[in-house]
C-alpha cells in the first residue's frame, strides 16, 4: 500500500502541489501524470500557478534533474489534517483514521471535502456555506472552538448538522477532543505535563483583569493579563494536541537528521559486555527510559545519551528496534509545523518515518500518560481499536 517513488517523481509532485491547492488532493499517480502531460511547456504555465515562485523553482529543479545536475532543491509535503491525525492516533479510531489518510482507502482522502460534501448532502443546495469556511470550522473545532463554527454555520440547523457530521465521520477523534477539555483542573494556575522526550509543558491559566489608573484627573480602564486559576477553560485540548505535534516534529528531526557516529557508538554498546560504570548521561537515560516505560513511546533522544557504560539501564532489544526503524543514512529536514521539506531522493524515508512515529503513538499509552499527569492520578484509557500496524503502510499520511 505504501508507494515508493523516485526523486524525480517527488519533484513532479511538488510541481503539481504548487500549481493548484486542489491538485495535492489527488493521488500520487494523477499528480505525476499532470506534470508528464505538460512536461515540455511547464515554464509557460508559471504565471497561471497558484504559487508561481515555488512552481517555477520546482520546474527548474526538474530540468536540473533531467540533465543529471544536483540542484539542492527541497520538495515539501504536508500532514493531512495533523490535529485530526493526532487525536485519531491517541484514541486509535479506524473510522477517523480513514478520513485523514492514516488507514489506506485506495486513494488520497481529503477530510475537509468529505465533511463538507456530507453536510451539503444533508442540508441541500440552499446552504450558503463553502468548503473553505467549513475547513476553518473543522480545524478550529478540533482545537475545541465553539465560536468559529457558530460564525460559519449560525446557531440553527446547519450547526447541528455540522456537529452530527463530525460525530459520524470522525467519532473517536471528536469524542477525544471533547474529553480532553474535561481534564481542566478548576482554579489551577497552570496545567503541566512532560512528554516522552522529556519536553516539559507548562501552560499558565491567564485571565483578563480590569484595573483603573488616573490620567489627567480621570479614571482610565486598563485590561491586564493575570495568572489566575479559573473554574472552567477550553484551552487544554488544543494545548495537548499542539504539544504532541511538537514532539512529532522533534522526533522527525532526531530520526532523520541523526549523527551517524552517535548511532555507531550505540550499536557498539549493544554488542558490548563492559562492566557498569557511572557516566554523565546516566540521569537522562534513566529519565527517558522511565518516560518510555510509563508512556510506551521511546524517544530517539535517548540515543544521544547511551554508551557502553549505561546500556545496562535499558532494554537493548528496544534500542535496537528503534535504530532499525530509522533511515539507513541521515538527511536534513526543514520543518514548519506539519510541513516537512527535504531533498527529493529522501522522500520515501521521510514518509516512512512520519508513519513510524504516528504508529508508535497509536500503539503507546501516550494519552493516559499525559492525562494522568494533569489529573494527578492514573487515568486508564479505553481505545476504539488497533490501527498502529495499518499506519505503517499509510500512503497519504503526508501529501
Amino acid at each position: 500500500m505504501f508507494t515508493e517513488m523516485t526523486g524525480i517523481e517527488y519533484i513532479k509532485i511538488d510541481i503539481a502541489n504548487h500549481w493548484d491547492k486542489f491538485l495535492d488532493k489527488e493521488n500520487w499517480s494523477e499528480r505525476i501524470l499532470w506534470v508528464d502531460t505538460r512536461i515540455d511547456h511547464l515554464e509557460a504555465l508559471v504565471d497561471q500557478a497558484e504559487e508561481p515562485a515555488l512552481f517555477y523553482a520546482a520546474v527548474k529543479a526538474l530540468r536540473d534533474a533531467q540533465e543529471g545536475r544536483e540542484s539542492g532543491y527541497p520538495v515539501s509535503l504536508d500532514a493531512c489534517a495533523s490535529g485530526l491525525q493526532l487525536l485519531t492516533c491517541m484514541i486509535e479510531c479506524e473510522t477517523s483514521a480513514k478520513l485523514c489518510g492514516l488507514v489506506y482507502t485506495g486513494k488520497r482522502e481529503d477530510a475537509y471535502t468529505i465533511i463538507y460534501q456530507r453536510m451539503m448532502s444533508v442540508i441541500g443546495a440552499v446552504a450558503k456555506i463553502s468548503r473553505k469556511d467549513t475547513k476553518h470550522a473543522i480545524m478550529t473545532s478540533l482545537y475545541n472552538s465553539t465560536m468559529i463554527p457558530k460564525q460559519v454555520f449560525g446557531e440553527g440547523e446547519q450547526l447541528a448538522v455540522f456537529y452530527n457530521t463530525m460525530e459520524t465521520l470522525a467519532p473517536g477523534a471528536w469524542e477525544l477532543n471533547k474529553a480532553l477539555s474535561e481534564l481542566w483542573q478548576p482554579h489551577a494556575i497552570s496545567h503541566d505535563w512532560v512528554l516522552p522526550d522529556n519536553f516539559h509543558v507548562h501552560i499558565k491559566v491567564m485571565e483578563t483583569e480590569q484595573h483603573f489608573v488616573q490620567f489627567m484627573g480621570r479614571p482610565i480602564a486598563v485590561d491586564m493579563k493575570a495568572n489566575i486559576g479559573t473554574k472552567e477553560g477550553r484551552s487544554l485540548s488544543p494545548n495537548i494536541i499542539h504539544s504532541v505535534d511538537g514532539m512529532v516534529v522533534r522526533e522527525i528531526v532526531a530520526r532523520c537528521q541523526f549523527d551517524k557516529y552517535k548511532i555507531m557508538r550505540v550499536m557498539g554498546a549493544l554488542e558490548s559486555d563492559q562492566k557498569r560504570q557511572k557516566t554523565e548521561g546516566d540521569q537522562m537515560v534513566r529519565i527517558l527510559w522511565s518516560h518510555y516505560k510509563q508512556s510506551g513511546f521511546l524517544s530517539a533522544r535517548i540515543l544521544d545519551y547511551i554508551s557502553e557504560d549505561n546500556m545496562g539501564l535499558v532494554d537493548s532489544i528496544a534500542i535496537a528496534k528503534l535504530i532499525q526503524s530509522m533511515p539507513d543514512h541521515p538527511f536534513k529536514v526543514i520543518t514548519i509545523h506539519d510541513r516537512f521539506a527535504f531533498l527529493p531522493n529522501n522522500g520515501n524515508d521521510l514518509r516512512r518515518q512520519y508513519n513510524h512515529i504516528l504508529s508508535e503513538i497509536a500503539a503507546s499509552n501516550l494519552l493516559s500518560f499525559i492525562a494522568s499527569q494533569i489529573i494527578g492520578y492514573h487515568v486508564p484509557v479505553n481505545k476504539k481499536g488497533s490501527i498502529s500496524k495499518h499506519i505503517l503502510q499509510a500512503d497519504y499520511a503526508l501529501s
